[in-house]
């Protein structure tokens, strides 16, 4: 396993599991997106790794309601029954940080010191045991949130974050047409308990939605955002879209071959 969170909390999880992942249409008319198989194994078992491996033992997958039954019943198809695995449906798509929102009522009460959430389509083929450093960098740099990312030839297409040297966080950008920065968000985030008091004052984008970036932003204005940097070998893909499933797969195959 690799670094995990201080013994002295205790680690959350939420994966977002949820849309109708259109853009992959027509394999996820009947078939969540989160569940395609990436080579030999479904996409959601990479995020699931990465849980594991930031020491987390409750974890909330918030999903959409035709699909609940199955994500309750990872355990017996998948494994990872080490993790208490609790499911939310997300009733209406308002955005990232709305999807966050929905775990509230299953972890706030608890007093988690640390949340860690993962994109459920985006995912490491290559392996996680540097994941833990998304809680460990925070809790070295005294920051209360931390942001993974990567270094990318065409940063537009994702969330780009602007670092200074020691890595705090100066500013997001929400898929910017002239990137400031070619670092950008892998879809893993640490947070301390305050996330929950500062997604209430996340007002609607003008796409309607509630954004991830509101809420990194919220962290950036108190000086306490990190970017910890992922391993190129981790091999990162935003499984959205069938190229980079494909693609995805394919580098999977390489791997084991």
């Amino acid at each position: 396993m690799g670094t995990t969170s201080p013994a002295k909390e205790q680690v959350a999880g939420i994966i977002l599991v949820g849309g109708t992942g259109s853009r992959l249409f027509p394999a996820t008319r009947v078939v969540n997106k989160h569940l395609l198989p990436v080579y030999d194994r479904p996409a959601i078992a990479f995020s699931m790794d990465v849980m594991r491996e930031c020491g987390v033992d409750t974890l909330v997958l918030v999903c959409n309601a035709a699909d609940e039954e199955i994500y309750q019943t990872i355990p017996a198809w998948l494994g990872y029954s080490e993790i208490e695995i609790r499911t939310v449906v997300q009733k209406e798509p308002n955005g990232i940080a709305g999807a966050i929102a929905c775990a509230r009522e299953y972890l706030e009460p608890e007093g988690y010191g640390r949340i860690v959430v993962s994109l459920g389509d985006a995912i490491y083929v290559s392996g996680s045991t540097w994941a833990g450093e998304i809680l460990g960098k925070a809790d070295a740099t005294g920051c209360s949130a931390a942001v993974a990312v990567i270094e990318h030839p065409d940063p537009k297409d994702f969330g780009v974050v602007e670092s200074t040297a020691s890595g705090t966080v100066v500013r997001v950008q929400e898929k910017a047409d002239v990137p400031h920065s070619s670092q950008v968000c892998t879809g893993l985030y640490s947070f301390d308990g305050s996330m929950w008091k500062r997604l209430e004052s996340i007002a609607p984008s003008h796409r309607g939605e509630l954004e991830i970036t509101s809420l990194l932003e919220s962290y950036i204005d108190d000086g306490g955002l990190t970017a910890v940097a992922v391993p190129e070998e981790a091999g990162w893909f935003d499984v959205g879209t069938p190229d980079r499933l494909v693609d995805a797969a394919v580098a999977r195959r390489q791997l084991l071959a």
